[in-house]
């Protein structure tokens, strides 16, 4: 059962023509026996692929961050449920501060995408 769900960057609203770094947020300490899941839906595009990657970090301030989850280049409406990391690929620290990173292949894409995270 996951014990709780963190949206990395709503972009469901309005779309997203740039590429860019969502907030790094604080998600406390993650316990050593939970897993770290996530997900991403592609609500809307327009042309070309968009790559989104899920980053953790020990810094608040995004120094040295880690991809911990890379999803499919998609070029249509898509879900992904990536296989779960465990809290034994990463420190202590790193579990505390995550974000998402999203790369569109071509100029003047357009998309509508919601990537998160979940604790079980």
């Amino acid at each position: 059962m996951i014990l709780r769900s963190v949206p990395l960057k709503d972009a469901t609203g309005t779309p997203m023509t740039s590429c860019g770094q969502g907030t790094i947020y604080d998600v406390g300490a993650i316990e050593p026996t939970k897993r770290i899941y996530a997900g991403l839906h592609i609500l809307g595009c327009s042309t070309g692929g968009l790559k989104v990657r899920i980053q953790s970090s020990s810094s608040s301030g995004g120094g040295g961050m880690a991809d911990r989850f890379t999803f499919t280049c998609s070029a249509g409406r898509t879900a992904e449920w990536l296989t779960p990391l465990t809290t034994g690929n990463t420190t202590a620290t790193e579990r505390r501060y995550w974000r998402s990173v999203w790369e569109m292949t071509t100029c003047g894409e357009s998309y509508l995408f919601l990537p998160f995270m979940g604790i079980q």
